[in-house]
């Protein structure tokens, strides 16, 4: 796990998206790193970031996750929705709310999933 956390620290990596990958695949160990990287400025970066704290399950990243719905990059945005749906916490029901209020048609399906789920 340390060499795909040096590999994304190090700026000069033009493929650092590719360790959030790798650090997926060590689960919830790798929590700490990847809402690390929710605040990193390779936009990929954050959105592989959002999705992969999903896809572990990874509790501890809603609020991050809540932060991430008014990031400048819409793709981004997009996979912080569905990344709070896949989680299913009802914390995030009033921002996820406001993003179908205010942002684009893209990214406000996304949002209108992840409140389907975390409704059910």
């Amino acid at each position: 796990m340390q060499r795909s956390v040096a590999a994304l620290e190090n700026k000069g990596n033009a493929e650092r998206f590719k360790a959030v990958i790798e650090l997926e695949k060590y689960g919830k160990p790798a929590t700490d790193f990847l809402i690390k990287a929710l605040k990193d400025d390779d936009r990929w970066v954050r959105y592989l970031a959002a999705d992969a704290l999903a896809n572990i399950g990874a509790t501890q990243s809603v609020d991050p996750l809540i932060s991430l719905l008014k990031d400048p990059d819409q793709d981004v945005r997009f996979a912080a929705s569905a990344a709070l749906g896949k989680i299913g916490d009802a914390k995030a029901v009033a921002e996820l709310q406001s993003v179908i209020k205010n942002d684009n048609a893209y990214v406000k399906i996304a949002a209108e999933e992840a409140l389907q789920k975390i409704n059910k």
